[in-house]
């Protein structure tokens, strides 16, 4: 499992999440900028968030119990 520390930029201002996954996935379209994070645990989406208003600050690994 991994834990994602992102900063989401919005129109008026910047919040802090984390995400709890296995892993994520970018999805992009080749014609313009617009694309999106995927976040997984196992094969279930956990969130989605745009890729040019999302930076992932951190990924840490933590031990599963």
């Amino acid at each position: 499992m991994n834990k994602y520390n992102l900063k989401v930029l919005t129109y008026t201002h910047v919040y802090e999440t984390t995400i709890y996954a296995k892993h994520f996935h970018t999805t992009t379209n080749n014609s313009t900028t617009s694309g999106f994070y995927s976040f997984y645990d196992e094969n279930t989406l956990v969130a989605c968030y745009p890729i040019d208003k999302t930076i992932i600050v951190s990924i840490e690994d933590i031990e599963e119990e």
